[in-house]
């Protein structure tokens, strides 16, 4: 077998899985469409191909980081489990469960399963935010919880989330500027005080849910950034009533979005506290805005809804599994826990262009413009020195020389 890190198909871990094409690439690792042998049927598998070499100290760190937390994470059914990690000279491949349906964006702007589907949007949402609680209850924030970081199967009922390239095990962070645009909290961005010097870091994770139930109810944004110049964000905050004048949402729905949108996260919404108001809502929609053809298109589907438990515990998930157990090749890295009209579509947020202050637009109408799925517009994200990332945190205009503080890590054998 050879070293290399080919992008070619070929089989790796004696033979076991089959690496079949490639289905997403970036600075530091490419996402492979596989077949595991190693429980007798095939099975997909998504697997992840890790450079070793080639790359510096810092970046090796944030790469144990990503492989760590979601190691941790992935026995939960809202997170895409991982099943072992297999070492070759070169590279280290993360195997994982394939989502054999795409992300979530997808599904909601190609698909449209969730238009007008007041059930099915509470039941996806609950698995997102049950992922998300999850994590929490480890001390883990994932800090990019967007669509295009959900997958989805069985006909769009079942999601789970993906990618720990910003995932962190601190409570609070002065990386300012970590996530991405639509769906970063405020507080991340270190605009909104100057005397700011950190943010805690899982509140931020219920803000970006917020903007995910907004996605699946309109299939659009709010705005394209929660930052003082976006006009549509600024709208909001003088009256949070512009949400239901330019989105076809409920007044129960906005009820939520307004404890969710909070400027101050110390006041924002918990998620126990979200997920009751979630199973308690009516309506998402206010049917008499959402086009004809839309809500047809629920009434094709049968949904199932798939319903899954708030809480898992330690005890359930450290208990042996009666299925074959995932085997990983080191020992587990012991991490530090020191811790308009109509608005346009949404746009997928998965780049990493530099920041810009620029608004969110105007339009002819009463109300500035939300970005819709498609659209263009710039992103003031930064990037984490996960796998398939640019491994630069960029800093905002405003927020210049702030030093970078990762997680320590004793060194596994694979980094060796």
């Amino acid at each position: 077998m050879t070293a290399s890190c080919s992008t070619h198909p070929r089989f790796i871990d004696n033979g076991y899985v089959q690496l079949i094409s490639v289905i997403g690439n970036g600075a530091y690792g490419v996402v492979f469409y596989a077949l595991d042998y190693r429980y007798g049927r095939p099975i997909k598998r998504a697997v992840k191909q890790l450079r070793r070499y080639g790359i510096d100290e810092r970046q090796r760190r944030f790469q144990m980081r990503e492989i760590s937390l979601h190691r941790r994470a992935s026995r939960h059914p809202s997170i895409v489990h991982m099943d072992r990690l297999i070492e070759e000279p070169d590279c280290v491949y993360v195997v994982m469960d394939y989502g054999e349906e795409g992300d979530l964006f997808a599904m909601i702007t190609e698909k449209q399963r969730y238009a007008s589907d007041n059930d099915l949007i509470r039941s996806v949402f609950l698995q997102i935010l049950d992922g998300v609680d999850w994590l929490h209850q480890l001390g883990i924030a994932h800090r990019d919880v967007k669509p295009e970081n959900i997958v989805c199967s069985q006909d769009g009922t079942r999601v789970r989330i993906v990618d720990f390239g910003l995932a962190t095990s601190e409570s609070t962070s002065s990386e300012f500027g970590c996530g991405s645009t639509f769906y970063i909290a405020p507080e991340c961005l270190g605009e909104w005080s100057a005397s700011a010097t950190s943010y805690p870091t899982r509140t931020a994770d219920v803000w970006s849910l917020g903007v995910i139930l907004i996605n699946l109810v309109c299939g659009r944004n709010p705005w394209r950034c929660a930052s003082p110049n976006d006009e549509s964000f600024a709208a909001f905050l003088q009256d949070p009533l512009f949400l239901r004048r330019i989105l076809p949402i409920s007044h129960q729905c906005l009820s939520i979005l307004t404890q969710i949108f909070t400027l101050d996260p110390e006041h924002r919404i918990t998620l126990d506290r979200l997920r009751e108001l979630i199973l308690d809502i009516d309506f998402f929609t206010d049917d008499a805005h959402v086009p004809t053809s839309r809500r047809e298109a629920a009434h094709h589907h049968h949904n199932v809804p798939v319903h899954v438990p708030a809480h898992y515990t330690d005890e359930v998930y450290d208990s042996p599994s009666p299925d074959a157990e995932p085997v990983f090749s080191f020992d587990d890295p012991e991490l530090d826990l020191l811790d308009d009209a109509p608005p346009p579509q949404l746009r997928a947020d998965s780049g990493s262009p530099p920041p810009q202050r620029s608004s969110s637009g105007s339009s002819d109408g009463p109300f500035p413009p939300t970005p819709r799925l498609g659209s263009s517009g710039t992103a003031p994200r930064v990037a984490s020195d996960s796998s398939l990332s640019t491994p630069v945190f960029e800093v905002l205009s405003q927020r210049k020389g702030q030093p970078l503080s990762p997680v320590p890590f004793a060194t596994p054998t694979m980094f060796l």
